[in-house]
């Protein structure tokens, strides 16, 4: 429960200055004094935050993934949430970035898989996603967390 706290907390400060921008469909990407780098998305009630916190985690990896499934079936309003770690160890941003997008593209395949969506919804959720996750992981080998090595974990 903590971490999703430290989720809404992320895509709260991370969507504040872009709050004219808040109705686009881009992915919000930054650091924070708490985090390293976040990359967070929020589109229809189905939301990923893609960050590295500052604080050292009881996960394997560093880089972690919030997410939040809206319930689809209003006879069980109930939202999915999870954590999971992203084990990125691509010596490149480019091999990072497929790792990331792997992740990133099955929690959006579960969450929706039994969900009425709009036929556009899973272009519109990944529009712009490479360019958003390249800015965060540059941020990230900024702070020295990238490139993680098999003996990081």
């Amino acid at each position: 429960m903590r971490l999703l706290y430290a989720m809404i907390a992320v895509c709260g400060l991370l969507a504040a200055p872009n709050a004219a921008n808040a109705q686009s469909d881009e992915w919000f990407v930054g650091s924070h004094p708490d985090y390293h780098a976040a990359m967070v998305r929020d589109l229809d009630g189905v939301i990923v935050a893609v960050y590295v916190a500052k604080e050292p985690s009881i996960y394997a990896s560093p880089l972690l993934m919030e997410t939040v499934a809206p319930a689809c079936d209003a006879a069980q309003p109930v939202e999915m949430h999870g954590t999971q770690a992203i084990m990125a160890f691509g010596s490149t941003a480019e091999e990072r970035l497929a790792e990331v997008r792997n992740a990133v593209q099955g929690f959006f395949d579960r969450s929706v898989e039994s969900c009425p969506v709009a036929d556009d919804f899973e272009a519109r959720f990944f529009h712009r996603f490479d360019d958003a996750y390249l800015a965060t992981d540059a941020l990230l080998m900024e702070a020295g967390i990238f490139p993680l090595e098999k003996g990081d974990e």
